[in-house]
């Protein structure tokens, strides 16, 4: 998950906008078969999105994996997997053979991503091109072509991709706090990885990838456009049907722990914006496969939290030191397979620290209001949002999910790939009727459970970073002291991310 600087308050919707379809009998707002899915004998799953304004299909294969599958050892090797898919198979073995298909096909948009949790690849054929694509993907991901020269061109351009996110501030910032709440194995958590790793990465250890990960049993085929179900089905039975593989690998195991107590960052930033600071929060949230219905209960609360007039806002805002503006006041829960979090973050505007205390005490006094505003939140749900506030929250959640299907091909690229690479099947199909039975009840006892605890000696341990322009910092004149005194240490670029602080690295 990759954040921007300035962040709005869609992006406290994110974890939530994507959200799965009803299977065709569940009733629902718009209601209807929008996914038809089928399991080849070889357990690949195929889902078929019908949709006919346009004569064209989007070909998405997707795999579970990514940085979510990663060990210390191979960290960044998917993502150098990816690159080299692209550079031939036993039917195109160049990678000027592979581009000339896409060009035969007339593809008009292709890619492919390594994320924190899946790898996927898609083209967008005319219509008339589908089965052809079909096999176009088939060939790419059952008989890939790996050679040394391929292997060493592709080093380099994946170090040159890597090189650029290790200096993005966004990235310092994100990996910094994220590789210190995970110290067990924060290699889960970045996709990128070392330089070393991919530098000195083998064929045999491509291999090993694909023999574990790139198999029937770990893999969907989606499609939408103009395409018809029964059609894609035999399609894909055809070319992928005899696609050979072991059993679906075991992915975020064991579970990452507990956030360590007492992280706090802060990351002055030479190249962030004037007047304010960023301030982010974290504790540890559900996972979604071993805390399945909290993940429900957890994007409703998003919502309820969500309005920039609605009371969570509007008390921190009153009661706060200085915040921005309630736009960019966020409360997110991105869905995990492993190592979920939850993640406040707010624009402090900066201040006469003679007059209004340093930055860092402001932002140890917005914790404590946060965490206070919890507690009333978990007090009485309903006195605090209102009786109707929890069904209106459900209604926009499942707005959200008709929103994301208005596409064809970004729905089976970006919603239907994330929850089936997160989740599963069944989850993805019956996400509106369980986020439906959430009550107030569940959203307290979430409350209690994950931020509060259930007692002083007892509340869940959290992480907290700020991030300001470095002349800013450096003018406090009590800045230095007040981080040693509040148990702050500073971020640089230097020792943001974990193999900087293991002995890996370039």
């Amino acid at each position: 998950m990759k954040r921007s600087a300035l962040r709005t308050i869609l992006v406290a919707l994110l974890a939530a906008a994507v959200l799965a379809p009803l299977a065709a009998d569940q009733a629902g707002r718009g209601g209807g078969q929008i996914a038809a899915h089928k399991v080849l004998a070889n357990g690949l799953e195929v889902f078929a999105v019908e949709n006919h304004a346009v004569p064209l299909a989007t070909i998405c294969v997707a795999f579970r994996g990514g940085a979510s599958a990663q060990t210390k050892e191979d960290a960044g090797l998917f993502h150098l997997y990816e690159h080299m898919l692209f550079d031939g198979n036993e039917k195109y073995p160049t990678q000027a053979a592979f581009m000339a298909e896409l060009n035969r096909m007339g593809v008009p948009s292709w890619n492919g991503s390594t994320g924190d949790q899946y790898i996927n690849y898609y083209i967008t054929v005319p219509s008339d091109k589908l089965e052809e694509g079909i096999e176009f993907w088939s060939w790419a991901v059952k008989k890939p072509v790996f050679n040394e020269a391929k292997l060493e061109r592709e080093k380099q351009v994946v170090i040159n991709e890597i090189r650029g996110y290790h200096n993005d501030p966004d990235q310092i910032a994100e990996n910094a706090i994220v590789s210190r709440m995970f110290p067990a194995a924060p290699w889960r958590k970045n996709v990128d990885g070392p330089e070393a790793n991919v530098q000195n990465a083998t064929i045999a250890q491509l291999e090993a990838i694909r023999a574990a990960y790139y198999i029937p049993k770990n893999t969907a085929l989606l499609i939408g456009g103009d395409v018809k179900p029964a059609a894609v089905f035999a399609m894909a039975d055809k070319w992928f049907g005899d696609w050979k593989g072991g059993a679906a690998p075991t992915i975020g195991s064991p579970p990452q722990g507990a956030i360590p107590p007492d992280i706090k960052l802060v990351y002055p930033d030479q190249d962030y914006y004037k007047g304010v600071a960023q301030v982010r929060f974290d504790w540890r949230g559900p996972d979604v496969l071993r805390q399945t219905k909290d993940t429900y209960t957890s994007d409703v609360f998003l919502f309820l939290l969500s309005s920039p007039v609605g009371r969570f806002k509007q008390d921190l805002m009153a009661k706060g030191p200085g915040l921005y503006d309630p736009e960019y006041i966020g409360f997110n829960y991105p869905t995990s397979r492993d190592g979920g979090t939850y993640d406040f973050d707010a624009l402090l505007a900066l201040a006469d620290p003679s007059k209004d205390g340093s930055t860092l005490d402001r932002v140890e006094k917005l914790r404590g209001l946060l965490m206070d505003e919890f507690a009333l939140i978990a007090k009485d749900p309903e006195a605090y949002f209102g009786a109707g506030e929890l069904e209106k929250a459900k209604t926009k959640l499942i707005d959200q999910n008709l929103l994301s299907r208005e596409v064809a091909s970004s729905f089976v690229t970006d919603a239907l790939t994330f929850w089936w690479s997160v989740a599963t099947t069944d989850y993805f199909f019956g996400y509106e009727n369980n986020c439906r039975t959430v009550s107030y009840a569940d959203i307290a006892d979430l409350i209690r459970r994950y931020i509060l605890g259930s007692g002083p000696d007892q509340r869940p341990s959290s992480a907290t970073e700020v991030r300001l322009q470095s002349d800013a910092y450096a003018a406090e004149p009590t800045s230095v002291d007040r981080a040693k005194t509040l148990g702050y240490s500073v971020v640089t670029a230097d020792d943001a991310f974990w193999w900087q602080r293991q002995g890996g690295g370039k």
